[in-house]
Parts: structure tokens; sequence; C-alpha cells
């Protein structure tokens, strides 16, 4: 997630909504969401215009993992781990 994260840093709000909505990551999905949310907040809340908006900062961080099991062939099982993120996204406007 780190890697979508870097490329829409420091990109206005609008721009950063484009490239994430047509990017084939799966973190893309995620931040796009995350985004969205925050400059809908801004808007509301703090009554800030949309196109003066711009990504200051995201921060990605390390989450917790999950263990799974996973049931392979001859009765036996594997053991996986999935792992999460911490996100936080700040605005400011230009």
């Amino acid at each position: 997630m780190n890697l979508v994260a870097d490329l829409v840093r420091g990109k206005s709000v609008v721009k950063a909504l484009d490239m994430l909505e047509y990017m084939p990551k799966k973190g893309a999905k995620v931040l796009y969401k995350l985004v969205k949310s925050a400059a809908a907040n801004a808007v509301h809340n703090d009554k800030m215009e949309l196109d003066t908006l711009v990504i200051d900062r995201i921060y990605v961080g390390r989450g917790p993992k999950i263990k799974r099991v996973r049931f392979v062939s001859r009765s036996r099982i594997s053991h996986y781990e999935k792992y999460r993120s911490y996100v936080k996204v700040v605005l400011n406007t230009k």
C-alpha cells in the first residue's frame, strides 16, 4: 500500500481520486475510499472547498496480523498470516 500512497502524496484530491480509481492495485481501492471519505468530511465538517484540498500527508503503518488456516490434501493443515495496515490521511488547502 506504500507504493500507492507515494504516488498520490502531495497531489490535489480531485487528481488523486482520478488516479486511484483506475489503478490496478488492491491498495488503490482502499485508498480511494479513504481519500474520498476524508474529502467529504473536510467539505461537510470544516466547510472547505473540494477543489482547493491537497493530500498533505499519508501515513501507512504496519497493523495486526491475522492468523488463518488452509486445509490441504491428505488431512493436513497449512497456516498462513493475513497482513493488515493502519492508514492516516491528512488533507490541507493549497
